[in-house]
């Protein structure tokens, strides 16, 4: 029964024209009944450019996301089969007109394969002496001419493409336009070119070969002369469109789609057409390999819609394709990551791998990239620190770029990665190219051991950073020359020889020439610590030079200090002898008003508390108890040992005759459950009090 139909459908070409809606519906249930599946049948439209666009929503995993895709407008409606049944039809005889004719079809398609093959080689050799024709035509008038003399079908999509190039080109050449406006002729749009374009573009996208009309959408896209260049690259994205839902191009080529699309549609209906593509890369997933999936990377900034589900897609790629990824490829993966604002602990977590497995032949620039793409990204993992270990410790003294190791540094330094390997290799690369480095370079080498309290212990290492700061000290930026000093500082380390040069009115017009306003205030809190710093800690030292800043600012707190204090008060009360005795969030008189200089618990005589305490450094010395909360930012990362600015924090109270009590808080918050054991360890650190200096 179903056959029957099939075949009364299929007349006048292979096209029925149905106006009955009825008769539609009673076909596709006759089909349906008959097991005729989807996949057997396919909707064909008269007009392949009508185009319309829907959206689905897409599941993967837990994820559901709408995307946009492109349906076909089906007005004249054919059924074509994709399958050659045996089925007989109502009567018992044979669709296709039963045995009797098997072997003369054989015969012919014999005879037709063997003339086809003739004919191919002709038609080579014609089409070339075409193309030769169209390369010598020196106007576009001269192109147009000899495309009227040949015949329709001597005109391929292969001589169709070249001819279009050819016209474009022509017309293109500023000195063939310059010749036409000279001569008077007609520039604007004529009849004959747009027929000739039609007949051009509808050729081309009635050809088999996908690649010819990818080309002939980049060819028209450089289209400077004609007024209908919009009408052409509209008709050759509709059928691309059709033919990426179709998966007609591979994962390269739609790439190169969407950025020639993006590149000279206007930014809305760019962003409409590419985010359809997205189905030709799904499609393609195991065609992804270490060889295109770049390509695929490289295009996520031009996504929009369509972006999560692609990335998801590089994310599951990727643990597949990792170890043969090159060096430069991982860096550029880091770098569009930023970019587009996209973070995957999986794809990090693969990187990690890589950079472990690949430490010792990757080039020093990737290197450097991909460290940089780390840090940038905030991502730290115990297998990236392992592998720069390893690296630090083999090649330090023969790394030819400077800026490698300062890159690793600064990676430890953003993360408070303390460690000694990576830390010792810097030191003995600064004692043997310390002289030959720049000022940023000195800069970025040498901040991360104060960030780390990790003091150099060969001597060599500071008699050649105060050369080097003797010899070039003018070269330095005034935020990196502060950074060097102060960093001198949080070693214990007081860099008298060069007070001068910082307190300089050359150097202060510098530094105030700034023009970013935050820089600027930075910079001179950092003055003021400096300052500070140097009058506490150095007898030598006759300061304070800058004045004390009288203006009233707010301070930042820390909310889960401010919150722990309010908890831990309670017993700190009950051991001291009453509220009266503590006072929290103190700030000195002696100090700046900055965050670091803040103490959060006070420890006092009962009656002398206060915001502001005042008291005689000589005469009180002890008496008061300065209780600090460190929360983890406060550490070096898996390490006890605290940071630099934090360790002269603890030593300016000591100086300042403050015994100094620290407690951790993450310790406090894993006893707030359990009030006796939280008490004990209260009162284990207020007998281990360090005194004052």
């Amino acid at each position: 029964m179903s056959r029957s139909i099939v075949k009364q459908i299929f007349y006048k070409g292979g096209k029925a024209l149905l106006n009955d809606t009825s008769s539609v519906s009673m076909i596709w249930g006759n089909l349906t009944v008959s097991c005729l599946s989807k996949t057997d049948i396919i909707l064909k439209s008269s007009k392949k450019e009508d185009l319309g666009q829907t959206t689905i929503i897409l599941q993967d995993g837990l994820d559901m996301q709408e995307l946009p895709a492109i349906v076909r407008k089906v007005k004249d409606v054919g059924l074509v089969s994709l399958r050659n049944f045996n089925s007989k039809n109502g009567d018992g005889s044979d669709v296709g007109g039963g045995d009797s004719n098997s072997s003369n079809s054989k015969t012919s398609l014999e005879d037709s394969v063997k003339s086809n093959g003739k004919s191919c080689e002709a038609n080579n050799v014609e089409t070339n002496e075409i193309i030769n024709g169209l390369s010598r035509c020196f106007t576009a008038k001269g192109v147009f001419l000899l495309l009227d003399t040949i015949p329709d079908d001597e005109v391929t999509p292969l001589v169709a493409i070249h001819a279009l190039r050819k016209i474009i080109e022509l017309e293109n050449n500023h000195q063939y336009r310059n010749a036409l406006v000279r001569s008077g002729e007609d520039i604007p749009e004529n009849f004959t070119r747009t027929a000739i374009f039609n007949q051009l573009i509808e050729t081309i996208t009635s050809g088999t070969d996908s690649s010819i009309i990818l080309d002939a959408l980049k060819i028209v896209s450089r289209e400077m002369f004609g007024g209908n260049s919009t009408v052409y690259r509209d008709k050759l994205c509709d059928e691309i469109l059709i033919r990426v839902t179709d998966g007609k191009f591979t994962v390269v080529q739609v790439c190169e789609i969407m950025r020639v699309l993006a590149s000279f549609m206007n930014s809305k209906k760019s962003g409409e057409n590419v985010d359809k593509l997205w189905v030709g890369l799904v499609d393609k997933e195991k065609e992804m390999n270490e060889k295109n999936i770049m390509e695929v990377f490289r295009i996520l900034p031009l996504l929009k819609q369509s972006r999560k589900v692609v990335f998801s897609l590089l994310e599951r790629r990727c643990g597949h394709v990792w170890w043969r990824l090159p060096g430069d490829a991982v860096a550029e993966i880091l770098s569009i990551l930023l970019e587009v604002k996209l973070f995957s602990p999986r794809i990090m977590n693969v990187f990690s791998r890589w950079i472990n497995t690949n430490i010792h032949t990757v080039s020093e620039d990737d290197l450097l990239e991909i460290v940089s793409g780390f840090c940038s990204l905030d991502y730290v993992d115990p297998g990236i620190t392992k592998a720069l270990e390893r690296y630090v410790k083999a090649k330090s003294s023969k790394v030819k770029n400077p800026a490698v190791l300062a890159s690793i540094m600064e990676y430890c330094g953003r993360f408070r990665l303390r460690s000694e390997p990576i830390l010792l290799g810097c030191e003995k690369y600064f004692i043997e190219h310390g002289q030959d480095l720049s000022p940023i370079i000195i800069k970025a080498l040498f901040a991360p051991f104060g960030m780390l309290s990790f003091k150099p212990t060969d001597l060599k290492f500071w008699q050649t950073l105060e050369n080097v700061l003797d010899v070039k000290f003018v070269q330095f930026r005034p935020d990196d020359a502060i950074d060097v000093v102060l960093t001198c500082i949080y070693l214990g380390k007081f860099p008298l020889n060069f007070v001068h040069k910082i307190f300089n009115p050359y150097f202060l017009d510098r530094l105030h020439s700034n023009r970013d306003v935050n820089l600027l205030r930075q910079m001179r809190a950092k003055l003021k610590l400096f300052d500070t710093a140097m009058t506490l800690e150095c007898s030598s030292y006759k300061g304070p030079v800058l004045p004390k800043d009288h203006s009233a600012k707010s301070i930042w707190q820390d909310g889960r200090v401010r919150r722990m204090i309010n908890y831990i008060s309670e017993p700190l009360a009950d051991i001291t002898g009453g509220h009266d005795r503590l006072t929290s969030f103190v700030i000195l008189p002696h100090l700046p008003t900055i965050p670091l200089y803040v103490i959060d618990i006070m420890l006092h005589p009962s009656g002398m508390g206060g915001s502001t305490i005042r008291f005689n450094l000589r005469r009180e010395r002890n008496l008061y108890v300065a209780v600090l909360i460190h929360i983890p930012e406060h550490y070096c990362a898996n390490s006890s040992q605290l940071i630099g600015p934090q360790v002269m924090r603890r030593r300016h109270f000591r100086r300042l005759g403050l015994k100094v009590v620290e407690l951790q808080y993450e310790r406090l918050s894993k006893l707030r459950m359990h009030p006796k054991s939280l008490e004990e360890y209260l009162v284990e650190q207020l007998k281990s009090a360090e005194d004052a200096i």
